[in-house]
């Protein structure tokens, strides 16, 4: 099976040689003869990896797991801030509406950023707001900036 990409003058197909599947690049700029050359997939890959056109796969695999870790964490704190908004704020004594309508929006946003990569979570990992009975308890900033990450 022969995959074959066309792309400004330049083709790239997958081949296969005495040494394996290969890429070979050929570039048609014009009315001249096309040039070509021909490089082992893990080549182009280095190169692509060299230059920051793509990230390695662990690289990006450990970023990705670090920012949905920081993105449930926090999408965690503002669920629990809501609950507590919502079932122990004074707002008897105080309008609290503009706050409570833009933590809604905090946790709508949150909600959202998380939903695309609940599936690939371990299990039990972020979910929903636990059920507070009493206000949370204060934290020094240093310390709860740790427990994020």
């Amino acid at each position: 099976m022969t995959t074959k990409l066309t792309h400004h003058h330049l083709s790239a197909e997958q081949v296969n040689d005495e040494h394996g599947t290969a890429i070979m690049l050929t570039q048609q700029d014009g009315i001249e003869e096309p040039q070509s050359v021909l490089v082992h997939p893990f080549q182009l890959r280095a190169v692509c990896e060299q230059f920051g056109i793509i990230a390695s796969d662990t690289r990006a695999a450990k970023t990705i797991a670090t920012l949905q870790r920081r993105m449930v964490g926090l999408r965690d704190r503002i669920d629990n801030l809501a609950d507590w908004m919502a079932n122990h704020s004074d707002h008897a004594h105080a309008d609290l509406s503009y706050e409570t309508t833009q933590l809604r929006a905090l946790q709508d946003l949150a909600g959202e950023w998380c939903a695309d990569f609940e599936e690939g979570l371990p299990e039990g990992f972020g979910e929903g707001p636990q059920q507070q009975t009493t206000p949370p308890e204060c934290t020094s900033a240093p310390a709860a900036q740790a427990s994020l990450l």
